[in-house]
Order: structure tokens, then C-alpha cells, then sequence
């Protein structure tokens, strides 16, 4: 991405460091900017009157340093469970496409044969007994794939009110609670023991620059502030049933929970 105007929040460095070029200032002024105590207080005061959190950071920083350079890609971060030596050789693809390998993968990682061909059988027939499950898989709408903004959002998502991926993916959770309801066994131990929580980021060409530009701030705004990414934080991809090609992947890693998502 040489030459190119990239958004990146992979940690506080990369987010701050890629605002401060988008508005063609310095880190350590704008860090200064977003740590003015006035921000939160002005906000507070007046927010009848003010737009939302992020809206209006923006047009703070907008105001002192103009117009930011057009975005030319985003980078984001998908988070899910794998086996290890996985690798996404095909992309990161939708629901509909990943279904087959996701089925796959869940059947391989169970040690117990028996079990093991029992689960075959439920993914093979389609008699997976969970309405989410069912509903995801029938619905376009649900395919993805998706990916965040803030990478650090994923270590915090109960706080931030939204699914823990790295804990487990919701398509894994719905497959596991259907086939316990047929089958009285729960599958959720042995997968939490064996698929590994990674995150793998990519970049893709962006066409929400002010959306994504005000979650980063408030990212950033937030860090200063609190030492954690706030709801503002919360900014998310929707690959609208296209999939990620390989050649947008920039790395895969797989992460260390220490700590529950709080």
C-alpha cells in the first residue's frame, strides 16, 4: 500500500499515526487536539444540540486542519476460531461458500469417530435442530463476511455489547447448540479446546470515509481518555456476499486469550 491513503487500527500507534496523515498533521499534534478535557465537557453540556460522539469529534478536527485526504483503502480485522495451519487460500469468503470447509473443519477436529459420523450425518442432512442456525444459513443477508475496524474491539466485546468471535463464532455456537438438542452432546469443550482464536487482517478499497475516519478518532479519543476502545469504537465490514481475495489478506495471527472479553 506504498504511496497510498490508508486507514489502519491495528493499535493505537497505527490509528493515530494514519489520522494524523489522513489530515496531513502531526501525531503528536493531534494527539494533543483529542486530549483537550473541553471535548467531553462541551459534549456533555450540549449534546441536545450536538450530533453523535463521533460526528462531532470529527468536525472538531475537520475544523482545525480542513478537509482529510480521500481514503484510498481500510484496513480490517476478521476474527473467528481455526484450526491451526489453517490457511485462507481462497479469501475470506461468505457463509454460503465457507459452510462446506466450516462443516468440514467442525467433523475433522472430533476425536470420537462415532461422534464424529454422527455429526456428518446432522451437517450432511441439514438437521442441525437451532433457528439461528437455520435462519443464518437461509439468508443472504447474514453471509458476510464481515471484519471490524478497531482490532482491540474484539478484546472487548461484552463491554462494547457485541459478539465474542474470538471466544467462538456464532455459525460454530448455533451448529454445536442444534446438534446437542438431537443428540444430547455438547461439542462446545472439545472445539474451545482445539480451534484457536485468530484475527486476520486485510485491507479493502473504502467508501465510507467519514464513517470510518470518525470511529477511528473516537478510537484514538478514547485510548487517550480511558485506556480502552469506547462503543464509538464500533465500526464494521460487510463484504455484502463478496468474498475478501487472497491477495487483500496482509497477515493472519492467532491470539493469546488471557483474559476473558470484558
Amino acid at each position: 500500500m506504498t504511496n497510498k491513503i490508508v486507514l489502519d487500527c491495528e493499535t493505537f500507534e497505527t490509528a493515530l499515526n494514519s489520522l494524523a496523515s489522513i489530515f496531513q498533521t502531526t501525531p503528536d499534534i493531534l494527539h494533543s487536539q483529542l486530549s483537550a478535557e473541553e471535548i467531553a465537557t462541551c459534549f456533555e453540556t450540549h449534546w441536545r444540540e450536538l450530533p453523535d460522539f463521533g460526528e462531532y469529534l470529527y468536525s472538531i478536527v475537520e475544523k482545525y486542519h480542513g478537509d482529510p485526504l480521500s481514503l484510498d483503502a481500510v484496513c480490517w480485522f476478521h476474527t473467528t476460531r481455526i484450526l491451526p495451519g489453517t490457511v485462507f487460500s481462497e479469501g475470506i469468503l461468505p457463509l454460503n461458500a465457507a459452510l462446506p470447509l466450516l462443516k468440514e473443519m467442525l467433523i475433522q477436529a472430533i476425536d470420537d469417530l462415532n461422534i464424529r459420523e454422527q455429526l456428518r450425518r446432522s451437517l450432511e442432512s441439514g438437521c442441525i435442530a437451532d433457528f439461528h442456525y437455520s435462519y443464518k444459513t437461509q439468508n443472504s443477508i447474514h453471509w458476510g463476511p464481515y471484519g471490524i475496524l478497531v482490532k482491540e474491539v474484539a478484546f472487548h466485546s461484552q463491554k462494547l455489547s457485541q459478539h465474542d468471535y474470538l471466544a467462538m463464532p456464532e455459525i460454530i455456537e448455533d451448529i454445536c447448540n442444534g446438534f446437542q438438542k438431537t443428540s444430547g452432546i455438547d461439542l462446545m469443550p472439545e472445539y474451545s479446546a482445539k480451534l484457536k482464536p485468530a484475527i486476520i487482517k486485510f485491507v479493502h478499497p473504502n467508501n465510507s470515509d467519514e464513517l470510518c475516519l470518525a470511529a477511528a478518532l473516537c478510537y484514538v479519543y478514547s485510548q487517550i481518555h480511558s485506556g480502552a476502545p469506547c462503543s464509538n469504537s464500533v465500526f464494521c465490514f460487510d463484504g455484502e456476499n463478496n468474498p475478501v481475495p487472497p491477495q487483500h489478506i496482509l497477515k493472519m495471527e492467532i491470539v493469546e486469550l488471557a483474559h476473558p472479553s470484558a
